[in-house]
C-alpha cells in the first residue's frame, strides 16, 4: 500500500534539504573564492583577517547538508522507519549544531565572551540574524520538523499493513 501523504512529506523534506544545500554551498564557495583571492592559498589558518572557510562552522554545516540530503533521498526511495528515525536524529543534531553556532555568534556580537572568543563564524561582527548560519539553522529546523511528521506517518503506515 502506497501512502501519498508520506511520499509528499518525504519529497518536501528532500526539497528543503536541496534548498539548504544550495544555499550553504553557494555561501561557502563565495567564501573560498574571497579567501583564496586574498591569501593565494586555502591552507592558511593563522593571522587571517578573513576567516579560512575550512576552519568555520559554515564548512561543517555545508557538509552536514550534503549528508542529510543524500540520506533523505535514500529514505525517499526506500522508506523504512529505522532510516527515517536515524535521519530525524541526525537532523536534530544539525539543528543543535547550528543553534549552538548562532548562540555563539550572538554572544560574540554582543561582546559576552571573555577576550573576544575564538572566531568560528564565516561573518565575524555581523548581526547573527543575517548570517548564513542563522539561515542554515532555519533550513535544518524545517527539515527536522518535516522528518518528525514523516517518521510518524511512516510508523502509522507500517502498523496499518
Amino acid at each position: 500500500m502506497k501512502d501519498n501523504r508520506l511520499q509528499k512529506l518525504l519529497w518536501v523534506q528532500s526539497l528543503i534539504l536541496i534548498g539548504g544545500t544550495v544555499f550553504a554551498w553557494t555561501k561557502l564557495l563565495t567564501q573560498f573564492d574571497t579567501f583564496y583571492s586574498t591569501y593565494g592559498t586555502l591552507f592558511r589558518f593563522r593571522d587571517c583577517v578573513i576567516p579560512n572557510p575550512l576552519a568555520t562552522a559554515c564548512f561543517y554545516g555545508s557538509l552536514a547538508f550534503v549528508v542529510a540530503l543524500v540520506w533523505s533521498v535514500v529514505v525517499l526511495k526506500i522508506p523504512t522507519e529505522i532510516r527515517a528515525r536515524r535521519l530525524r536524529n541526525f537532523l536534530l543534531f544539525c539543528v543543535l549544531f547550528a543553534g549552538s553556532v548562532v548562540s555563539y555568534e550572538v554572544a560574540d556580537f554582543y561582546k559576552l565572551l571573555p577576550n573576544g572568543g575564538i572566531p568560528i563564524s564565516c561573518t565575524p561582527g555581523a548581526n547573527p540574524l543575517v548570517t548564513p548560519c542563522f539561515y542554515g539553522m532555519l533550513f535544518f529546523i524545517a527539515s527536522f520538523v518535516t522528518a518528525i511528521f514523516a517518521t510518524r506517518r511512516l510508523r502509522t503506515t507500517i502498523s496499518e499493513v
